[in-house]
């Protein structure tokens, strides 16, 4: 029996060994598998464990005019929030939470909800903090030695100091990426890559020394010089501001200034506009249509209107919309039909004030119904004549014709750095009939974008070359260094030199003469510019039009050029001559001294010259008489006293050189006791009007042009009736509306 039992431990043992072999190779398969195929993951989680990673965010680039102006930078701000899974108990709770309700003005309820997150490290309680809660949340910290439960997170905040200004063009950065204008269009280059501050800590979380600490720097965006002039591009607003207001547009105006030899823009905007640090609050026209609707605050339909709304506000009018360029497009067809040959400017053309087309059922009419007879081509370019272009057009033929308008640029985008430029609107050429080169001639039934005819203008104001629009020049790291330039060489010659001069002498001939563009003149310079209306053909309203100018100066060397486009101006008169014409001006007289071109007068524009007056309080009254004399202006001393105590008009005032006058009081002698009646002026032209108040013992300024006869007020500084000190300024505001296309 024993021997029997004996036999059988052999294989009881070997089983136990099997077993205790299969355990053991379960076991280091389990190993094998945490500590070599898993091994990254659990130690991913034993890190998590005992560090605390704090993003250290990249700065965004900065923006620069091409003055090194900041129009976009960014300021610190931080982030507050706190880690539930590291508070103690309910009774800590409850003091964060009073604590930090108090110190953010945030609902205490609120932050008990996300306390009550247990398995959370990482709670938002208020983002964009002020330096002044920052500090206090800092004490609160050390006070009660919060440190694992409450945290902060330092970033940068977008900020432009301008507000407003150029901000369609600027754009705005959302939660994480710019969302228009040159902030989307170089957001890659724009943002740069975070760093990580990475601290350790032991097995109950207290913080380890700081050599065990690792820092990753964060890596900063580059920034952008553009080519926007903030000295020119306020300009630009404050007149696109007054065009809306003078002639109450129903789709907003905009305008752009171009250097025509590289492309550069120095300014672009419309109006209305936004403010770039609230993007999200709409203008008050939009908000009075969001106000009229009736959608329900809070509903599908309401948010879904409000948001047409701002991204309707945000959009870039010069960039994304298109319209018909009508008259200022005569200045293209002219460049075709002189460098083909086909006409000269001397040549005889006929206007009956309509002309048939064949394969066209009516008369297509000219702005002068009853024509403008017999005429050369000089005067009916300036006048704008359409039989006169549709002639010149039938000459150069449709394929020629074609091909121009393509190498003009207007069957392709501009290619301007700004997203979401729209494409012009044509006729292919198989559909591009006799009809199609008649109307086109003169700028009607095809569309364009505002970018895309001040391009083609400023081909001609070049000497020919179609160059690229651009809005920033270079790219540079944060020690300045150049990443990329942009390259301004010409997309190619389109016309000659001698066609673009010839043109330009005639353009500015109709500004300084008789022809259509008057109200574009400004005393001292030599402006080229054509005015244009064109028809809505998107509406159903027949009375829809688009008023526009475009100009560039000088003429005899052109550097820079302006276009203004109404959309759909609701005055009296909608030609582009009088709701566009006069602000292209106002625009120029005030940028070219900025951009150092200075004024020269001609024999005809004399009496415009003006001068500043200077301050002669407490001058002896024959050396202040003698000193105004000699600056070829009239004095008149009032009282008996040897000393000047007071003076019509004032230190800085602006008045005509060859009419101006200005009254120096001496002794007891005051200006309110030397009281005049302001005439009224309304009806008068605007020679009769400054005879008027000369003669009265005013001194006159003149806003606009009265370069010919026919220019007739329509406003003046004072109103009629009232007493004003005598030798007081009155400006008078003229205006052309003769000659309108």
């Amino acid at each position: 029996m024993q021997n029997k039992t004996n036999r059988h431990i052999p294989a009881r043992t070997l089983v136990i060994v099997l077993v205790f072999m299969a355990m053991w190779a379960v076991l280091l398969i389990r190993l094998f598998t945490l500590q070599i195929i898993d091994h990254e993951k659990y130690e991913a989680r034993v890190i998590d464990n005992i560090e605390r990673e704090t993003v250290v965010s990249a700065k965004r680039g900065t923006i620069y005019d091409c003055n090194m102006q900041l129009l976009a930078t960014n300021e610190t701000t931080w982030r507050i929030f706190i880690s539930p899974r590291d508070i103690e108990d309910s009774t800590q709770g409850a003091l964060i939470a009073s604590q930090l309700s108090t110190i953010l003005d945030v609902e205490y309820d609120s932050i008990m909800a996300k306390i009550a997150k247990t398995n959370r490290a990482d709670e938002t309680i208020k983002k964009n903090i002020t330096e002044e809660e920052y500090n206090q949340i800092i004490t609160l910290i050390n006070e009660y030695d919060l440190d694992k439960q409450i945290h902060y997170e330092a970033y940068t905040k977008r900020y432009y100091p301008y507000g407003t200004l150029a901000s369609s063009v600027i754009g705005c950065v959302g939660s994480d990426s710019g969302q228009m204008g040159l902030e989307l269009q170089y957001n890659e280059e724009l943002t740069g890559v975070a760093g990580k501050y990475i601290t350790a800590r032991d097995a109950v979380g207290n913080r380890m020394p700081y050599k065990y600490d690792s820092y990753i720097e964060a890596q900063h965006g580059l920034s952008l010089i553009s080519t926007i002039d903030t000295r020119v591009q306020k300009v630009l607003e404050e007149q696109l501001k007054q065009t809306y207001l003078d002639n109450n547009p129903t789709n907003r105006v905009c305008g752009i200034v171009m250097n025509v030899n590289t492309g550069a823009i120095l300014a672009m905007g419309q109006y209305p506009n936004f403010d770039l640090n609230d993007p999200y609050t709409l203008d008050a026209d939009s908000q009075v249509l969001l106000s009229d609707s009736e959608y329900v605050k809070g509903t599908d339909e309401y948010n879904e209107y409000y948001w047409q709304l701002v991204y309707s506000m945000w959009r870039n009018k010069s960039v994304t919309e298109t319209y018909e360029p009508g008259s200022t497009f005569k200045v293209i067809t002219t460049a075709m039909a002189l460098e083909d040959g086909v006409t000269t400017f001397s040549d005889p053309y006929y206007c009956s004030g309509k002309m048939k087309i064949e394969g066209y059922p009516k008369d297509i009419h000219c702005h002068k119904t009853s024509g403008h007879g017999a005429v050369t081509y000089t005067v009916g370019l300036q006048q704008s004549c359409n039989p006169t272009l549709m002639q010149v057009a039938a000459k150069i033929g449709r394929q020629s014709f074609y091909d121009y308008f393509n190498a003009f640029g207007y069957t392709e985008k501009t290619g301007i750095d700004l997203p979401g430029e729209a494409g012009s609107i044509y006729e292919e050429y198989s559909n591009f009939s006799n009809v199609s080169l008649a109307v086109y001639s003169f700028g009607q039934t095809f569309r364009v974008t505002p970018i895309q005819q001040i391009r083609g203008i400023a081909t001609v104001a070049n000497g020919g070359k179609l160059v690229t629009p651009h809005l920033v020049s270079k790219i540079v790291d944060s020690e300045g260094n150049v990443i990329k330039a942009f390259d301004d060489t010409a997309v190619r010659q389109v016309v000659s030199e001698e066609v673009c001069a010839e043109i330009s002498r005639v353009l500015e001939e109709g500004v300084s003469g008789d022809g259509g563009a008057k109200n574009a003149y400004v005393a001292g310079y030599k402006i080229a510019a054509k005015t244009g209306t064109s028809e809505k053909r998107d509406t159903d309203i027949t009375t829809d039009v688009v008023g526009s100018t475009v100009a560039y100066v000088p003429s005899d060397d052109p550097q820079y050029a302006v276009l203004i486009v109404v959309d759909d101006p609701q005055t009296a008169s909608h030609f582009g001559s009088v709701v566009a014409a006069p602000y292209v001006a106002a625009t120029l007289t005030e940028i070219l001294p900025t951009l150092g071109i200075e004024k020269q007068y001609s024999q005809d524009d004399s009496s415009m010259i003006t001068t500043a007056v200077s301050n002669y309080t407490t001058w002896a009254a024959a050396e202040a008489k003698s000193a105004i004399e000699g600056k070829g202006l009239k004095c008149e001393v009032v009282g008996d006293g040897e000393v000047v105590t007071a003076q019509v008009p004032s230190a800085g005032s602006i008045i005509q050189q060859e009419s101006g006058k200005i009254i120096l009081y001496t002794g007891d002698s005051l200006p309110e006791n030397n009281l005049i009646t302001v005439p009224d002026l309304a009806g008068y032209s605007a020679e009769v009007a400054n005879n008027v108040l000369v003669s009265y013992g005013f001194n006159v300024r003149i806003d606009g042009a009265i370069n010919q006869s026919g220019a007739k007020i329509v406003s003046q500084s004072h109103a009629p009736g009232d007493k004003v000190p005598y030798g007081t300024v009155v400006t008078i505001t003229v205006r052309y509306f003769d000659g309108t296309e």
